[in-house]
């Protein structure tokens, strides 16, 4: 038997049709239990031959996940693994949906979709222009004590501070479905003016036009036109349903707006629809448009199933205590009335005796809230010395050190190094990982459309990256790029002829010989690519990595890749070469998944490090769990709880007022996309206070979040970090400080040295 379900989980299995949400606390399995119930789906017969189970999942990780378990129980029963479900992040839906209907919203079948980091350049150079062209912009909404024109250094604060909040107008804005005409309309109707929506409309305006002239869209817009195709043609939205007759959430304390409404249309007013999630672990608000409401409200709707999974067996009843004290706290004693709803029930219940999944031992001696006060270089140095004594004690089992923030993560890294262990790094998505595919994919993209300037441009500045930050070798390369560039017809240099041969003109006109060169040299490199277009995908895609990589890992991560793009030409065997460059940039973009990539992208696995270290950030550890966990940063400034003396990251000292300028604007723009006229008038600072409770919440919830990612031991810390500009140090948070006593009374632990 490949899972042994307990009561509650068989409660979630017996499912057949209808609506239903299930609660499901940290550890209760609810993985397992909504891959389990997916092949029942298909093993039960309640899917035709050309109909799919649809899972969707927040991350990337998670789809391969899913995928990788619902197949072992789907052949368990006896049937072919990969036939009758899908299983895709919400991203990746919005792809397959307008791939397949592209002319419901205007795109061509070649629509592009935008990386990141040109996203990132066009928002940055529209806020660029925006405030140069409103000079004074700056003097209405700075502190009169911080002079940002004489000041470099704070001007450059300014301006990111800016270019943050234009980035969440311009998602917010997405997520609404209005578009910068739909705004500057209403706002003309209603005869309003305000410098932040202004500000937020215009960058809107200029970054839409942006993409307009790159014929591309954002990860934003993909969510956007994928709810508008489906709402644009009932006939394509009726063959959607019924090829996804069942939709399974996961995570949905994480839904978003766009995605409540996309999986509503799919599953129809009388559909299947199962949501599973936690709204005690929705910590993604500050910086998506999620919100735990979402799952809350469907909880509360009539006819929808109510099931919960309370049994945890990941940690020891002293963790679990610890959890359901800072879950009780909050709800009935928190000081501020407002932050008690942030953790709700149900509470976690370890498991009972004869349980299938146990909890651990109990180890209470294991549990040390320290409520001593550290600077923020003690702290680090207090757990690489515990780690020190502790690691050569327990080689078979696992341990994390979690922080708020990627900068805090990276200092312990360094520290740990530093004290001789090599930790392994969980901070950030897998870079290396992405930029090998993205570098593939700007080769791919070239060879599909050969004649682009622009493109080759961009393979040439990828094979030279080496050396593309040695002074002279940079200008060298911007140089070729520039050449590159201003060759109108690339036949000319790649394949000259009598007459016509670009690089006897660039002779003629005085060009250097080194450069003449390095373009012959470049020219034949990429006649060999062209050449091997006629392989086979994977081999084509070997070919080109043997030329832009030397690196051992970029070498195993492009086979890969290649072992990937050769699978699914097995699948689509009618597939060109511009179907597999779309492929390969959703990897390259962390747009969507693809099944069996690479170790770091799809999925990490705590258990393959015993013995070592691993350094995350609590929201990258989210569905992870280990041994030993140590918290650090459990501050008032990393976990505020509304009280007077708490700062707030999102206040810039150099605002005035400590006013929270992006939710001032986005409070704008939600007021007047919701039609809430009155709301525009509210007090400055009404919505700032809002963003305080709302970041509060969320905080707790991480708190929340990182206690539940320990099985055996948990260490939490805190420092006073850096003075602030009115001259405070960080107090231990709130929440921090009831835990410590909490404990100390029921065990009578130290809680001041370590």
């Amino acid at each position: 038997m490949l899972f042994d379900p307990r009561p509650r989980q068989k409660d979630v299995l017996a499912y057949t049709s209808g609506r239903m949400a299930v609660s499901a606390v940290p550890g209760s399995g609810k993985t397992h239990t909504l891959s389990l119930l997916a092949a029942n789906l298909v093993a039960s017969g309640a899917i035709r031959e050309d109909q799919e189970i649809l899972i969707v999942t927040l991350v990337n990780s998670a789809v391969d996940n899913f995928s990788a378990r619902v197949g072992r129980f789907i052949t368990y029963t006896g049937l072919l693994r990969d036939l009758c479900y899908r299983v895709r992040t919400l991203h990746g839906l919005a792809h397959d949906i307008l791939r397949e209907r592209p002319d419901l919203v205007g795109l061509s079948d070649r629509f592009t979709i935008i990386d990141e980091r040109e996203s990132e350049e066009i928002l940055r150079s529209a806020v660029i222009a925006w405030l140069r062209s409103h000079p004074d912009f700056y003097s209405q909404w700075t502190h009169p004590d911080q002079d940002l024109s004489n000041n470099q250094f704070l001007f450059k604060k300014w301006e990111e501070t800016v270019l943050s909040l234009a980035r969440a107008f311009v998602r917010q804005s997405k997520d609404l479905q209005a578009t910068s005409q739909n705004l500057h309309d209403i706002l003309s109707e209603l005869n309003f003016n305000h410098t932040l929506l202004n500000l937020g409309m215009e960058v809107y305006n200029t970054y839409q036009r942006g993409l307009s002239y790159r014929s591309a869209v954002d990860f934003a817009d993909l969510i956007r036109l994928a709810l508008l195709a489906l709402q644009s043609d009932p006939d394509y939205l009726n063959r959607l349903r019924w090829r996804w007759p069942y939709i399974l959430e996961d995570e949905a304390q994480d839904s978003s707006r766009l995605q409540e409404e996309i999986l509503r249309l799919l599953s129809g007013p009388n559909g299947n629809w199962v949501r599973v999630g936690d709204p005690n672990q929705a910590i993604y608000e500050t910086f998506t448009t999620a919100s735990p409401e979402y799952l809350r409200s469907f909880l509360r709707e009539p006819g929808v199933i109510i099931r919960e999974l309370p049994d945890s067996g990941r940690s020891t009843r002293s963790i679990i205590q610890l959890a359901n004290e800072l879950i009780g706290w909050t709800m009935n004693d928190h000081p501020v009335e407002e932050l008690r709803t942030a953790l709700t029930p149900p509470f976690i219940r370890p498991t009972q005796p004869n349980d299938p999944q146990p909890n651990p031992s109990d180890l209470p001696e294991e549990i040390f809230l320290y409520n001593k006060k550290f600077t923020p270089d003690d702290e680090i140095n207090t757990v690489v010395r515990s780690l020190k004594k502790w690691l050569p004690e327990n080689p078979n089992l696992t341990c994390a050190v979690l922080v708020p923030r990627n900068e805090r993560g990276a200092k312990v890294v360094q520290a740990l190094k530093n004290g001789g262990i090599e930790p392994v790094e969980l901070l950030q998505s897998s870079l290396s990982t992405r930029q090998t595919a993205d570098i593939l994919a700007h080769a791919l993209r070239y060879l599909n459309q050969p004649t682009y300037p622009t493109r080759l441009t961009q393979v040439y500045k990828d094979f030279r990256r080496s050396l593309a930050d040695v002074p002279d070798e940079k200008e060298f390369i911007q140089h070729i790029q520039q050449l590159l560039g201003r060759c109108h017809n690339l036949e000319d240099y790649l394949w000259p002829r009598p007459n016509r041969n670009w690089l006897e003109q660039l002779t003629l006109d005085g060009i250097e010989p080194g450069i003449i060169a390095e373009l012959e040299l470049f020219a034949i490199l990429i006649r060999r690519w062209q050449a091997a277009t006629l392989l086979p995908v994977d081999q084509l895609l070997l070919t080109i990595a043997q030329d832009l990589f030397t690196d051992p890992p970029q070498l195993a991560l492009a086979h890969s890749l290649a072992l990937v793009l050769e699978r699914t030409a097995k699948i689509h065997p009618g597939w060109q070469l511009s179907q597999f460059v779309e492929e390969l940039s959703a990897v390259a973009q962390n747009e969507r998944r693809i099944l069996g990539f690479s170790e770091d992208d799809t999925g990490f696995d705590p258990e393959k490090y015993k013995g070592r270290v691993v350094v995350a950030t609590i929201h990258k550890a989210k569905g992870l769990e280990w041994d030993r966990v140590y918290l650090l940063s459990v501050n008032n400034y990393d976990f505020p709880s509304f009280q007077p003396y708490d700062p707030y990251i999102s206040e810039k000292y150099f605002v005035r007022n400590q006013l929270n300028l992006e939710a001032e604007a986005l409070h704008q723009l939600k007021a007047l996309v919701d039609n809430r006229p009155a709301d525009l008038y509210l007090e400055e600072g009404f919505a700032t206070r809002q963003a305080r409770i709302e970041y509060c919440s969320e905080r707790l919830r991480l708190l929340y979040v990182g206690i539940t990612r320990a099985r055996r031991s948990l260490i939490i810390t805190w420092n006073n970090g850096r003075s602030n500009p009115a001259g405070r140090e960080n107090q231990p948070a709130l929440a921090f400080v009831h835990l410590a006593n909490f404990w100390k009374n029921i065990t009578h632990a130290n809680t001041t040295g370590i």
